[in-house]
């Protein structure tokens, strides 16, 4: 089958096994000020949340505090800054404004897909081709990428161009990562694309980005990257892994986070934001093959632990506090999901000993829930 060599490096992907730490610790930057204009964001009223089931029938339920809205098909949301939601379905995205449950937008075609305040960005068509939708996913721009762009020598007939990633756009520059598509396990180029107008340029070269993730506000371009695994050959290695932030003129490394102390190769990312000049990170705790917990840690020149957050999946939200719990290494589990108010008692949203929905092809099938809101207590 043909793949793509730097798939390698997605920390989801990565079976463990030891490997030296290869330098990706280190960071100790101070964090940057704002590179790009910040959207106003809208605080979430809470408890909203959303249940999305994206096997057998697709479907998602947006909860609010004044409407509940169903859609069939919708597979996955995104929460904008504006407060409205972007659904997304197999192979199309729609705005939906979770307060009415009315539809804001037409549907637009979408593959692989970046949201960010100024735009829907999507690889989509054939190949090279990158198209960029305004926030009303009205007015959309094309752009084709040539393979000519890309500084390699290693495509030909036996190893293809290919965009991959989520592509993103962030004050009028798209940013979208390359790589070679080959089963020859020496064919590895990649990098990352800046486009702005007509002018397409490169950073990254060869870098081991794991993925692109810019703040809620778009004032921000942040990054994973990690360890290539090259002290030790041993196919899927588990890697550390640290947060960068990227120059948004050239799409290098600007700033090096780190990561916490105590950080363990096995945690992964699972929400990451910055605000103002606060770098918030929720990380996946593993703890063998039981699952594991969640922890958030906050960087503002050194690293704390957000104490607020306790150890579950947590968003504060206009009113309170939403958090979700359960086992964190396997899906398609049962799993408390809790409202604390600001004042009175803790509600359960939904008790793990409640039976999951019946699919007639599937059996019971538990929903993944999507939780909208800031990582940082508000105010």
């Amino acid at each position: 089958m043909t793949r793509v060599v730097l798939l390698l490096l997605f920390g989801a992907l990565l079976a463990g096994c030891d490997n030296p730490v290869g330098g990706v610790l280190g960071g100790s930057d101070d964090v940057l000020a704002a590179q790009l204009p910040a959207a106003e964001v809208r605080p979430v009223p809470g408890p909203s949340y959303v249940e999305e089931v994206q096997v057998g029938r697709s479907r998602l339920v947006v909860h609010t505090p004044l409407h509940t809205t169903r859609v069939k098909g919708g597979g996955e949301t995104a929460w904008r800054p504006d407060g409205t939601v972007l659904v997304l379905g197999s192979s199309w995205a729609r705005v939906l404004d979770p307060a009415t449950g009315a539809w804001l937008s037409g549907k637009v075609r979408v593959g692989e897909y970046g949201v960010t305040p100024e735009a829907l960005t999507t690889l989509g068509g054939r190949p090279g081709r990158v198209l960029v939708h305004d926030a009303a996913l009205g007015a959309v721009r094309r752009i084709t990428v040539p393979s000519a762009a890309a500084e390699t020598d290693q495509l030909g007939q036996d190893a293809e161009f290919q965009l991959h990633g989520r592509p993103y756009t962030l004050g009028g520059a798209t940013f979208v990562e390359w790589g070679v598509n080959s089963e020859d396990d020496t064919l590895t180029d990649h990098g990352l694309f800046r486009i702005e107008g007509d002018e397409i340029t490169q950073a990254l070269r060869n870098q081991p980005l794991v993925r692109l993730w810019p703040s809620l506000d778009g004032a921000a371009l942040l990054a994973i990257m990690q360890d290539n695994g090259e002290d030790e050959d041993c196919g899927g290695c588990k890697v550390e892994q640290k947060v960068v932030e990227l120059d948004p003129d050239t799409g290098e490394v600007a700033a090096d986070y780190g990561m916490p102390p105590h950080y363990d190769r096995g945690w992964r990312i699972s929400a990451l934001d910055k605000v103002d000049r606060v770098v918030v990170v929720q990380f996946v705790v593993r703890s063998g093959e039981s699952g594991g917990s969640y922890q958030t840690w906050t960087y503002d020149g050194s690293w704390h632990r957000l104490e607020e957050a306790g150890d579950t999946r947590t968003r504060f939200q206009v009113g309170g506090t939403i958090a979700w719990s359960g086992d964190t290494g396997e899906p398609n589990r049962p799993f408390t999901l809790r409202w604390t108010p600001e004042s009175g008692q803790p509600v359960v949203l939904r008790d793990p000993a409640a039976p999951c929905p019946e699919d007639a092809s599937y059996g019971p099938v538990c929903p993944t829930v999507s939780l909208p809101g800031s990582l940082l207590p508000l105010g």
